[in-house]
């Protein structure tokens, strides 16, 4: 099989295997939470489909209990729901409405088992690559394939890792990146670039 050839076979497993993860977690997991499946603001929210104009040198006021109802909300996470007159002005608090709050928080539980699963893929076809290296591009694309996995389920779960859990990950990727990197040269495996025909 020619260099060029292995190249796109190589490629092809890293791109289907890919895929197969994603669709995978949705087929035997679940697929991500939607908004609407938590918020249906159009059916809450009371606004007047045709506003009538103010009259004139007249304003929408807001009385102080409005406010520290809102603002009681906006500290809880929430967001308020209000009636509104004929003019679109608020004039009655109506309920604090969390379904936002409750859609990041299903979210987010989705990214962390989604980051778990893309992990441990990851990993296993990470050794599985490495324990076949020899047989070519099998052995590289899976590689490539366990590393995609990882850096997939880290991007997918970024934001719940903290800056500590962030630096932790990115370190143990970094150290078995190396690992990996010392055990192939020092059984004195073909470089990349020779791999690719590239001599020195």
């Amino acid at each position: 099989m020619t260099k060029f050839k292995k190249i796109v076979l190589g490629l092809g497993i890293l791109i289907v295997f890919m895929f197969l993860l994603h669709n995978g977690i949705r087929a035997f997991y679940k697929s991500a939470p939607m908004y609407d499946d938590f918020c249906d603001l159009k059916n809450s929210v009371s606004y007047p489909r045709e506003v009538k104009p103010l009259p004139a040198e007249q304003s929408c006021t807001f009385s102080q209990q409005l406010r520290e109802q809102e603002q009681e909300c906006f500290s809880q996470k929430g967001q308020p729901i209000y009636e509104y007159d004929e003019y679109g002005c608020e004039i009655l608090f109506k309920e604090c409405n969390f379904c936002q709050l409750e859609y990041n928080e299903a979210r987010n539980a989705y990214n962390k088992v989604v980051f778990l699963i893309a992990l441990i893929v990851g990993i296993i076809t990470l050794l599985v690559g490495y324990s076949i290296l020899s047989v070519e591009p099998v052995g590289s694309a899976l590689m490539a394939s366990g590393i995609s996995a990882i850096i997939y389920g880290t991007i997918v779960n970024w934001q719940n890792l903290g800056n500590l859990g962030r630096f932790l990950l990115l370190l143990i990727a970094f150290v078995i990146l190396i690992w990996i990197a010392l055990r192939l040269n020092k059984k004195k495996k073909k470089s990349f670039f020779e791999r690719l025909g590239f001599e020195r």
